[in-house]
């Protein structure tokens, strides 16, 4: 059946309540969890938000088994280079349970407070492909020179090589953006509100794992549902997902964490 992690939210609430739940999962025996990378809530400006890679440090000292991530990590706020230090260094910390999450950003009410000029679609999808060529190859250990458009590095290495190396999942809701997940990552994720066009997404996700001479096995397709759709009817929805190809649910919930609910969900599920 296909495994559930999920993605604590990060707005309202604060790490104590967030540990608290992660530690919970984490005994409770299910998938991962992972957070966002935003700076600023959308619902009210003034409302806490906790940063996504330093609580996921934390957390990587507070629980033991789950796979920690992003969902997904803006390539708008940081340089590739620098995520794949990030990510590395996370790897480390957390004995190899970092997976790295990667999407095109697009919310220009937050990098706009910032000073950051996020660019066109177009120009964020071209640096996403541009850094899903330079994280992995920088995890080599070994000397990278990328010439790109966006990007160039000289010589650039990001020691120690990481083997195994977290695997790099694309968050995507676009054909262009799935594409480039089949061509260069380890798995996508999609969001369950975008169903009504998975037919669409996942011929552009084979074409570019064709690209590649690469096909479904052993790539990790992960779907996104916010926490009230999942729990309405938890056991048919895995099902659903398991026949649609997901091998992932990667479940929403923001605070305050539902945790007696998360017990009573391991559970029914046999965890």
């Amino acid at each position: 059946m296909t495994t559930v992690g999920f993605c604590l939210g990060t707005f309202g609430s604060n790490y104590t309540q967030l540990r608290e739940a992660a530690q919970q999962l984490d005994v409770l025996g299910f998938d991962s969890v992972w957070v966002w990378d935003h700076y600023v809530s959308w619902n009210d400006p003034y409302e806490p938000v906790l940063e996504g890679w330093t609580t996921l440090a934390a957390l990587a000292e507070a629980t033991t088994h789950l796979t920690l991530g992003t969902l997904v990590a803006n390539i708008t706020n940081r340089h590739p280079g620098r995520l794949a230090k990030v990510a590395a260094t996370l790897h480390e910390i957390s004995g190899g349970r970092c997976e790295l999450g990667l999407g095109a950003g697009g919310l220009a009410y937050e990098q706009a407070q910032f000073g950051i000029d996020q660019g066109s679609p177009r120009e964020r999808v071209e640096c996403v492909s541009e850094a899903l060529q330079i994280i992995p190859a920088l995890w080599s250990g070994e000397p990278v020179t990328f010439e790109g458009q966006h990007y160039q590095l000289t010589e650039a290495i990001s020691s120690p090589r990481q083997a195994p190396p977290p695997h790099l999942i694309v968050g995507a809701s676009g054909p262009r953006m799935v594409r480039l997940a089949g061509r260069y990552a380890d798995g996508l994720n999609l969001h369950w509100r975008d169903r009504q066009r998975f037919s669409q997404l996942f011929e552009a996700l084979d074409a570019g794992l064709a690209e590649r001479g690469r096909s479904r096995e052993g790539f990790d397709l992960s779907v996104h549902p916010m926490w009230p759709d999942f729990i309405s009817d938890s056991k048919a929805l895995l099902e659903q997902w398991q026949q649609l190809g997901f091998t992932r649910a990667l479940v929403y919930v923001g605070a305050p964490f539902p945790l007696n609910d998360f017990e009573k969900l391991a559970q029914q599920l046999g965890l």
